[in-house]
């Protein structure tokens, strides 16, 4: 009995270390990172977004993967216009989005990932027959200048806009700005350099295409990042797996193989689309 009750309570510390060891191995074992989800919301904006685009467009593909990266699925919901997308989530009517630039309005009411994942070229696209110099902006004041409700182009055109230097015409869509373009009742249209190029190319017949250039100069070049409404759960955390998985993708090189990849296959599938609409 003495023997069995010496035993008994030697034994018990065991236990509870044992037990200690298998716990901690147990929690070693699990993931860290408990699987998320959330909902982004996006516009057809090709290259860079369309539910049609292979992989869903550069940008589509680049928050898909650094999400994926990271144990989060993502799921994405189209919506009609740019304009319906950022004012839907800084209202709270959706989780989130990316492709959007830093601004004092956006700012109050969004949260933004700390990497940029792309940077925006806007340039101005003008009809061939009017090309038109310029050295600052400000030396546009006496032309009409479109621009697309929702968009921001830099904080000195916004600034330019609202001191009423610039004279500017807001229209509900980049594809209703180009048509006014080419009918001459505005001057200029600013727009991201590649996205205006696919428009033109996508939406317009090549003998409207012809009729419409952009300038090589640059309005200027604009971070843009994954944004999410301050009051969605789990934002700050989400953001924060939306950085590691983008950091792995970019420190590995594998990001910009991405990006070259699909850019080829935007490119190859919208020439596809052009040449059945006119075939030789």
């Amino acid at each position: 009995m003495r023997l069995s009750c010496r035993l008994s309570g030697f034994g018990r510390p065991l236990v509870l270390l044992f037990a200690a060891f298998l716990f901690g191995a147990a929690a070693r074992a699990a993931p860290t990172d408990a699987p998320l989800s959330v909902t982004l919301t996006g516009h057809e904006y090709p290259p860079f977004m369309g539910q049609q685009l292979p992989h869903g467009g550069l940008l589509t593909r680049i928050v898909a993967e650094s999400f994926k990266a990271a144990n989060v699925q993502v799921k994405f919901l189209p919506v009609s216009s740019n304009n319906r997308v950022i004012t839907g989530v800084m209202t709270g009517l959706y989780d989130g989005a990316y492709g959007w630039a830093h601004a004092p309005e956006r700012d109050r009411k969004l949260l933004y990932s700390k990497s940029s994942i792309y940077t925006f070229r806007m340039v101005f696209f003008q009809r061939r027959v009017k090309e038109i110099a310029w050295n600052t902006l400000s030396d546009l004041a006496a032309y009409q200048i479109g621009a697309t409700l929702g968009n921001h182009y830099s904080e000195e055109f916004s600034d330019l806009q609202a001191r009423k230097v610039l004279q500017v015409q807001e229209a509900a869509s980049d594809i209703n700005n180009m048509r006014k373009l080419l009918l001459g009742r505005i001057d200029l249209f600013p727009m991201e350099e590649e996205a205006g190029q696919m428009l033109i190319l996508n939406s317009l017949t090549p003998a409207e295409q012809v009729n419409l250039s952009f300038q090589a100069r640059p309005i200027a070049l604009i971070p843009t990042y994954l944004v999410l409404r301050r009051n969605l759960p789990n934002a700050a955390l989400l953001l924060e797996r939306f950085e590691q998985g983008y950091r792995q993708l970019n420190d590995s090189g594998q990001l910009a193989r991405m990006v070259g990849e699909t850019r080829k296959a935007v490119m190859a599938s919208a020439q596809q689309a052009q040449n059945k609409r006119n075939p030789p």
